[in-house]
């Protein structure tokens, strides 16, 4: 059935499209639309799903139309529902959509008024209940005697304030239907993305694992001098990047020393204790997010210092200058505590940018920019 194409049912359509309001329709039959032998007098109210930036010249509240979220009401069964509630009130009740008109009748009650009383005690009502204008009408039946009080008239105003309430009531569930619809696709999708995130990341991890294992076991092979000698080291770096996936998984449930994370890191490389003016700063601690982005940080950094650069070859060596030098401190920026770290390798070969991106180094950039929303400036320099 297009609704579109019924004058009553387009009026409530178009006000909707023109702001995020509800609009009730006037008076319409229910049930007609799909042929039913039976109908039922009664009412929507629509409000569209989405609106979206239109450019300039363009009619937004049309164009951006996805489309409509609409709620069908039969007027007896709702205002029946809302009167069969204690105290029940002698009170014969129309309501009528608009101006008093047999056309816009809505609802009756089915007990007549009292003629006795005449229009005496009519009292009349003017609402508006999403954005249409209703006029109720209450008439004493005759099981009303006349109050000696006050009392009787102001539960009626309470009464006209709180059907007007209840409309609202409803229009707001409606909208928080569509709300918690719109958030679930929005969770749904943010899900699938970091799952894809994942699954990326443990792949390149379990590719980067195994090269390094390869890397530290050709590295030490080179340098031992037999069996032994090259078990007891080789077992030592592979301790040391088990301590590290250790300490990891602990900073979910406490915090973590900048200082120790690198060491463990740095122990991959080395398979030894770092001597003494590797590492400078102050005692930092570390929360379970920041642990676990440094900790990535610093596991593509000590790769690819072991893959690239000449830090193995010093560690191994035994020369007091190591090619490899790492500190921070904190600093107080605009009321901000940040934390700056100088991670600084030194070779012979001469540096140049690298002309290509690896996902390692994307992986460093998406943790620092986006998790720790820091910054990173990259430097090359020939020479030491």
């Amino acid at each position: 059935y297009d609704m579109f194409t019924e004058p009553v049912r387009r009026e409530a359509i178009e006000r909707a499209m023109a702001d995020n309001q509800q609009h009730a329709s006037g008076r319409v039959q229910l049930g007609q639309e799909t042929g039913a032998a039976q109908t039922f007098t009664g009412f929507l109210v629509f409000v569209r799903l989405n609106i979206e930036t239109a450019a300039d010249g363009i009619d937004a509240s049309r164009s951006s139309t996805t489309g409509f979220l609409y709620a069908s009401f039969r007027a007896r069964d709702l205002f029946q529902t809302a009167l069969s509630r204690t105290p029940l009130l002698p009170v014969n009740i129309e309501i009528y959509d608009g101006k008093v008109d047999a056309d816009h009748l809505l609802f009756r009650s089915e007990t007549p008024p009292a003629s006795s009383f005449g229009d005496r005690l009519l009292v009349s009502r003017e609402l508006t209940i999403a954005g249409r204008p209703w006029t109720v009408l209450f008439r004493p039946t005759s099981a009303f005697s006349q109050p000696s009080s006050r009392a009787i008239p102001v539960m009626l105003g309470l009464f006209g304030l709180l059907l007007a309430g209840t409309i609202a009531l409803v229009a707001r569930y409606q909208e928080r239907a569509y709300d918690a619809v719109s958030l679930l696709h929005e969770t749904t999708e943010k899900s699938l993305l970091e799952k894809d995130l994942m699954l990326q990341e443990m792949k390149h991890r379990i590719k980067n694992s195994i090269t390094r294992v390869l890397a530290i076991a050709r590295q030490t092979a080179s340098h031992a001098t037999d069996v032994h000698e090259f078990s007891s080291s080789f077992s030592a770096r592979l301790q040391a990047m088990a301590a590290s996936q250790d300490m990891l998984t602990r900073s979910r449930w406490q915090k973590a020393d900048l200082g120790d994370l690198l060491r463990i890191e740095l122990g991959q490389v080395f398979g030894k204790e770092l001597p003494d003016g590797i590492l400078s700063g102050p005692e930092v601690l570390l929360d379970e997010t920041t642990t676990q982005a440094l900790g990535l940080t610093f596991h593509e950094l000590a790769t690819n210092a072991l893959k690239y650069g000449e830090t193995g070859n010093s560690a191994n060596t035994g020369n007091s200058d190591w090619s490899l030098k790492v500190d921070w401190s904190v600093e107080d920026r605009e009321s901000d505590r940040t934390l700056v770290l100088n991670w600084r390798e030194a070779g012979e070969k001469k540096l140049e940018p690298p002309v290509k991106t690896g996902f390692g180094t994307k992986l460093i950039d998406l943790n620092v920019t986006r998790e720790l929303r820091g910054t990173i400036n990259r430097d090359f320099h020939d020479g030491r």
